[in-house]
């Protein structure tokens, strides 16, 4: 590994069960989490149901974006599993702002780089525009991939069917999964630097959307919003918080100041985690662990 590549990112958490098995590669299902700030792997033993490695790096936030495709590169390159092409799936999951949602009464698929444009400037001759058409909320989710990173997963993975989601796609699945009947969740996933709000009904989306933070302020201002908007209490209601906030912090207080019914949320109950995932606080890795909920 040269000095360069070295500075160019960090390994934040790296857990591995005792019981993965190399020779079990075409039982497990492969996730790749990569965003503007950093990139997960998880990997699942999809006949156990069972969580076997789980890897999360943050890139040199100096980097720029061409820099940032180096480095993914030499991850890959330099990672003693993702070379391998024996996986029983590979899903590939894109963290950017470039997205939206349209009701499937009104899809039209030669509109889709209109709903995108709505929302956010992209350029079509570096970003390759995917759909997902969610079954149980009745909408389709517009996205977009880098080219580049299309091509290297491509490339790496030959005769494999590579699928590709967004974020959105997997907290609102997880919010609905574990919303009840009769119940309303209110979900909030602090990102590296982002927030999201996920609101939950009856089994059905009510609100979703995803903010850019600059400062602590921003988070409460964006909530407040919301809760104006949507008419949940943030005095009355319970509200449940996942990601990167921990509770013994000075940001959470402050959150729980305003938001008084704030809890930390529990982990996802579709995967089974074997002890050594313990030192991973329950609301940590929200998304990460919705990953089984991409059957939409």
């Amino acid at each position: 590994m040269n000095q360069t590549s070295q500075k160019s990112f960090r390994l934040l958490k790296k857990i591995k069960d005792p019981k993965f098995e190399i020779d079990r590669l075409e039982y497990y299902s492969l996730s790749l989490y990569i965003g503007m700030k950093d990139f997960q792997i998880l990997i699942i033993d999809s006949e156990l149901n069972q969580a076997v490695l789980l890897e999360d790096y943050v890139f040199d936030p100096n980097l720029k974006d061409s820099e940032k495709s180096a480095v993914i590169k030499f991850i890959f390159d330099d990672h003693h599993l993702l070379l391998a092409n024996f996986w029983k799936t590979i899903n590939v999951i894109i963290k950017n702002r470039i997205f939206s949602f349209v009701p499937k009464v009104h899809f039209c698929e030669n509109q889709v780089q209109s709903y995108l444009n709505i929302n956010a400037d992209f350029d079509p001759s570096k970003n390759e525009v995917m759909l997902i058409h969610h079954k149980i909320s009745d909408f389709v989710s517009v996205f977009v991939v880098p080219k580049r990173l299309v091509k290297l997963t491509a490339n790496i993975y030959p005769g494999k069917a590579v699928k590709f989601f967004h974020q959105s796609s997997l907290l609102i699945h997880g919010v609905i999964s574990k919303n009840e009947i009769g119940k309303k969740d209110v979900v909030l996933y602090i990102d590296r630097f982002g927030l999201h709000i996920v609101v939950a009904e009856d089994k059905k989306l009510i609100f979703y959307n995803q903010y850019s933070i600059r400062k602590f302020d921003d988070y409460l201002r964006y909530i407040k919003l919301a809760a104006n908007e949507l008419n949940f209490s943030l005095e009355e209601d319970e509200i449940s918080l996942y990601g990167y906030l921990g509770k013994n912090t000075p940001h959470f207080d402050a959150l729980k100041k305003t938001i008084q019914q704030l809890t930390l949320g529990n982990r996802p109950k579709n995967i089974y985690f074997g002890y050594v995932f313990d030192e991973i606080l329950d609301h940590q890795y929200f998304d990460v662990f919705s990953t089984d909920r991409l059957g939409i």
